[in-house]
């Protein structure tokens, strides 16, 4: 599945039941949209940002190794990560779902940085 990069509106719904109808409630718990918009520090510090984040950057081993991390933890969204990887062991569902819920940010920090914009 390809992503549309000129969508401006991203459905996670639409994109789990074309892919994977049974984790639009876990997913929706992890994904975070619109991640170019928040400060790297934060997202440096929290760990379901940082997943976010590496799926983003598609960074999918590193990824896999922090929601590993999150699920056996006492983090209170370690549940979500737990349903997560038994629904989808090897995330590959969930990485077609993020390559598709991210492009739109992508896309933004692409423009972002090819204009030299900086974040404050």
């Amino acid at each position: 599945m390809s992503a549309v990069r000129e969508d401006r509106y991203v459905d996670l719904k639409k994109l789990c039941d074309k892919i994977a109808p049974d984790m639009f409630e876990t997913l929706s718990w992890i994904l975070v949209m619109n991640l170019d918009l928040i400060p790297r520090e934060d997202i440096d510090i929290n760990p379901n940002l940082r997943f976010s984040w590496l799926l983003l950057d598609n960074k999918y081993s590193d990824a896999i190794a922090l929601g590993n991390e999150i699920a056996s933890s006492e983090n209170p969204i370690s549940k979500r990560y737990k349903q997560l990887f038994d629904l989808d062991p090897k995330l590959e569902k969930t990485i077609k779902v993020a390559d598709n819920f991210f492009a739109l940010a992508k896309r933004r920090i692409e423009v972002t940085e090819k204009l030299g914009i900086r974040q404050f």
